[in-house]
């Protein structure tokens, strides 16, 4: 694991490459070639994709950072108050955000009203937006994912297996683990924990590849893709957050499951139900089943 990749001095200073943020740019690039791609082959106009393309990244990377910083807004600002460094950096650590720390399902509510704004100005079907757009969402945050696992952010709880993974010093997984008491003073790693961001990474390719086998099959049925993928994602993401371990995010609502916990070989003191992922993806699986049934209910136009 690099965090860093290879640092260039510039003047006095000394510029970092983090793998965290070069990992995003990769896979945004590959989104948005994939949606340009498709539009065009739609008959759409590939210039105006891109420029959808831009205002999504734009509002996602703002949705999903502010979310963060909602969610941790406790730390944010006792980082602000008692930080070691510089007010002024400690007190802007929520911009950092090569640094890891990104709430993927704020970052798609907010990308989602550009969306609908976007697609209304150009008098494009939401759902044929959403179509285009969602493939390449999820190979996007796969690469996400593999940017988190390098940063050690989005880690998962401790296990036994040889599946564990031990993020070293200087990992955010090493850092949360050390300010919360649970790694021995001299430790230069963590526990062996479960690499929940590869497991979410790989679950996401799955979903690429099934989006990209039934988009032929749903080209004449508006927005199924795009509800196909919401739906199965939050079941990727609900079952992915029983293994996460960065219990500073937060669980609004703690149910104490401790039998399941022993079953699943997790921590039986951390709890694993309800985080908040886990709360918006039930939510974004109450909204999947909602606009299904307006969508069964919608009286359907006559083909002429």
């Amino acid at each position: 694991m690099h965090p860093v990749l290879f640092t260039f001095p510039l003047g006095r200073r000394e510029i970092a490459l983090h793998s965290y943020g070069l990992l995003i740019a990769a896979g945004l690039a590959i989104g948005i070639w994939l949606a340009h791609r498709e539009g065009e082959r739609r008959g759409l106009d590939g210039g105006r994709v891109l420029d959808l393309a831009f205002w999504l990244v734009v509002s996602g990377l703002i949705g999903s950072r502010l979310t963060y910083g909602l969610v941790n807004a406790r730390s944010f600002f006792h980082a602000c108050l008692d930080g070691g460094g510089p007010w002024w950096r400690d007190c802007t650590s929520l911009l950092a955000v090569w640094e890891g720390g990104l709430v993927f399902y704020g970052g798609v509510a907010v990308a989602a009203l550009v969306a609908y704004l976007f697609a209304r100005r150009e008098r494009w079907a939401f759902g044929d937006v959403g179509d285009l757009f969602v493939p390449g969402l999820a190979i996007g945050h796969a690469f996400g994912r593999l940017g988190c696992f390098a940063a050690g952010c989005c880690f998962g709880k401790e296990t036994a297996s040889r599946i564990g993974v031990a993020f070293p010093r200087g990992s955010v997984a090493f850092d949360v683990l050390e300010r919360a008491g649970a790694i021995p003073p001299g430790s230069g790693e963590t526990p062996p924990l479960h690499p929940t961001q590869l497991y979410e990474a790989g679950g996401e390719l799955v979903l690429f590849a099934l989006l990209c086998a039934l988009r032929p099959r749903l080209r004449r049925q508006p927005g199924a893709l795009m509800l196909s993928y919401l739906g199965l994602y939050a079941l990727l993401r609900f079952v992915v957050e029983i293994f996460r371990g960065d219990v500073l995010r937060g669980f609004p609502i703690e149910l104490e499951t401790p039998r399941l916990a022993g079953w699943l070989g997790l921590p039986p003191v951390e709890p694993i139900f309800l985080s908040a992922g886990q709360i918006g993806s039930l939510l974004t699986a109450l909204a999947v089943a909602a606009a299904l049934v307006w969508r069964h209910k919608a009286p359907r136009t006559p083909a002429p």
